[in-house]
């Protein structure tokens, strides 16, 4: 009785398996854990690229008494704020790239097979977010449209954090996949 009451909370009715519900609704290879790990794999360069160039440009416009710039070569913040920015732009199609390959993984039923897995789901919330949020201010950025009413480089900067935390409980998470194969 547990058992048959059990499965029926775990399996839908075929008559509610439709759309992407339907079993191999997205059976194209682009959709594979390769594809997401090489993807994720170029998007972590990107993150922590864009991350380190970011904390030092923090540091360089709010330098602690440890913290001393040199001043030659005089363009070596410029070059600084390239990688900072070129790694931040490249990082967009990688990030849709990247959603569009495990959004299928969304629709899964169940939606949570046990307690690892909906702590790896929860925590994909401010990974998502903050990439999104960061790109999308990073952009408007660059052209200089501030439509919210926080400080740009404090909103930046601490999403960075928070972002890059996730981003290592997410590789953490994922670290049995890479195991196995």
């Amino acid at each position: 009785m547990v058992r048959r009451a059990r499965k029926s909370l775990v399996t839908p009715p075929e008559r509610l398996r439709v759309g992407p519900f339907r079993p191999n609704a997205f059976s194209s290879r682009l959709h594979s854990e390769r594809v997401a790990a090489v993807l994720g794999m170029a998007l972590g360069v990107a993150f922590t690229l864009c991350f380190i160039t970011g904390v030092l440009s923090h540091l360089i416009q709010n330098p602690p008494g440890w913290f001393t710039w040199p001043a030659r070569p005089a363009g070596l913040y410029r070059i600084n704020q390239g990688v900072h920015v070129a790694t931040g732009i490249a990082s967009i199609p990688l990030l849709l790239a990247k959603l569009w390959t495990v959004y299928p993984r969304l629709w899964t039923w169940p939606p949570a097979r046990g307690g690892a897995h909906v702590v790896e789901r929860i925590s994909l919330i401010p990974l998502v977010s903050g990439s999104l949020f960061l790109l999308f201010t990073g952009i408007a950025n660059i052209g200089l449209w501030y439509p919210w009413l926080f400080f740009f480089p404090a909103g930046h900067y601490w999403a960075s954090w928070i972002t890059m935390g996730a981003l290592v409980v997410h590789i953490g998470a994922k670290s049995s996949i890479v195991r196995r194969e």
